[in-house]
This record gives structure tokens, sequence and C-alpha cells, in this order.
């Protein structure tokens, strides 16, 4: 019995151990991989991009609406290079998490380039990519966001321009799926009202938040700051539209595609403005779920309404 007992719990210490090596070894070769894409868009060589991303990848870039499939992240990248040139570009991973399959890397970046004006535009920003591995095969990109960490004019970015359909908004069938949509008809009345503490109700104590114009806030309390001061009551919101489009079950996770719309009122003038995100769920001990990783951007300049 206690050779057993023995024996049971070192089969149980090697296989943590192995499981422990094996992660660490998948976190190498998203570090690797993320480098090669900084290289890849560096030397504006088009098929090494494409060569880190799964045929049904999407792509979200600040000042576009996402961008699904090879097809139409090549038109993207194709008329990004045509249309720049590259002279510096970094990128920094603070965060690279294990789901099992699937893996998602958190970071920084600095792009420096000029634009289609021939003007020098220093992109600073941060970055959210999900990595998927599958048997006998290299890790390949299924989702990749960016967006900036300070206020810049559209126009040093959003010269490109890829024929997009317009998004349907799935009908929840499981569980996931209708757990999430639970989440954003509650986010969805919390933003409306502009009633922050309603919203932060949503998030998980260690929840990081990753939004436009700003860096990314890490734990419940930065983020709660921000959506503190986020809401101005001097602004009339008109109207809103949230959707989720697309829900990858991972587990104890699920990644949602979503999409958005606001109407505001400021000073008198009406204006609206459109734009996307990846949202990160997860199950939680007690069974409740939270949001845990969130990174949104714009799809277009804030737009006066005539």
């Amino acid at each position: 019995m206690k050779k057993a007992t023995i024996l049971f719990f070192l089969s149980i210490f090697f296989h943590s151990a192995f499981s422990f090596e094996n992660s660490n070894d998948k976190i190498h070769q998203i570090k690797t991989l993320s480098q090669k894409l900084v290289e890849a868009l560096k030397s504006e060589s088009l098929e090494s991009t494409l060569s880190l991303f799964c045929d049904e990848a999407t792509l979200l870039p600040e000042y576009h609406k996402s961008l699904v499939g090879k097809s139409k992240i090549r038109a993207y990248y194709s008329q990004f290079f045509e249309k720049t040139v590259t002279s510096k570009l970094s990128k920094k991973s603070f965060e690279i998490l294990d789901l099992g399959m699937y893996f998602v890397e958190l970071g920084t970046f600095e792009h420096t380039y000029k634009t289609p004006k021939n003007e020098e535009f220093h992109y600073k920003g941060k970055y959210t990519t999900y990595w998927l591995f599958s048997e006998d095969k290299a890790p390949k990109i299924i989702a990749h966001i960016l967006g900036a960490s300070n206020y810049f004019e559209a126009e040093n970015l959003n010269f490109i321009s890829v024929a997009v359909s317009d998004s349907k908004e799935i009908i929840p069938s499981s569980q996931w799926e209708r757990d999430i949509e639970e989440i954003r008809k509650f986010v969805y009345d919390a933003i409306l009202s502009g009633d922050s503490k309603r919203q932060m109700k949503t998030y998980a104590e260690d929840a990081v938040y990753m939004t436009y114009y700003v860096p990314p806030f890490i734990g419940k309390g930065k983020i709660r700051e921000y959506f503190d001061q986020h809401y101005n009551p001097d602004v009339s919101m008109d109207s809103l539209m949230t959707k989720s489009v697309r829900v990858i079950d991972m587990g104890d996770y699920a990644l949602k595609f979503g999409e958005y719309y606001v109407g505001w009122t400021w000073e008198g003038k009406p204006s609206y403005i459109e734009g996307k995100g990846l949202t990160l769920y997860k199950r939680m001990e007690d069974d409740s779920i939270k949001i845990y990783r969130q990174m949104i951007n714009h799809s277009m300049p804030a737009t006066p309404k005539e």
C-alpha cells in the first residue's frame, strides 16, 4: 500500500513536471514566431508574414474593419507594404497565457514608418495575438488585434481599403454563446446608462483591459479607475449597438469576436464611431463567467453626423 502511494505521487510529480516543461517549450515557440512576424513586417515580406497566419485567421487592424481569411489579410498587408516604408519596428510581450491548444500573447509595440505623404509616423501601441497549436504543425495566428496607446490622426493609418462584408450577429446556440450573450446585455445596459460600477461586475480581479489611445490597464483596480473617468455627463449617448459575431470554445475559456457602434452628442454636435474587439471570458471556480482579457479598437475615426 505504501509503495503504491509513493508511485502514485511520483507519477503526479513527473506528469506535472512534463506539463510544465511542455508549456515552457510552447511559450518559447510563441516568442520565436512573434519575433519572426516582426522581421517579416520590417522586411516587407508578404509571404513570410502570411505564413504565420492560419487560413481562417482574423486580423483586426486599427481604423479598418475586421479582415477574415488570408486573402483579406494579404490584401491589407500588400497595400501597407506598397504605401509605407518601415524604418523601425519592435514588439515585446508582457504576458503569454497557456490555455492548452490556444496561447494568448499580450504585448506592446513601436513602429516607425513613412506614410503615403512621405511623413514619418511613430505608431506606439499594444497588441493581443491568439495562437493555435495543432498536432505536428507549427502554431499559427488565429486572431491578431493592435491599437495605439495615445491619440493620433487617423490619416497616418486609414489609407488602406480592403472590401469587407458586414458581419452577422450570431444566434446563441452553445452554452458559452448563451452565457456571453447574457454578459453582453448586462454590459450594454451599463454602458448606455454610464454605470461604471455595474460594468465592473463583469471583470475578473486579475483582468487586463486594452482600449483605444491608452496603455494597457492591468488589474481590476486600474480598469475601474479608467471607467470611472470614461463616462462624461456632458456627453449624451444617442445610440449604441454591440454584437457578437463569433465565439470560440476553449474549454474553461471562450474567445468572442465583437463589434460596436456608438452615437453621441457633445456641444451640440452629433457624431458616431464603429469598432471591434476580442474578449476572452473565463469560467471561474464558482462557475461564474468573467471578462479575463479584452482589447478593442476603432474601425473608423470619429465622424460627424450630417
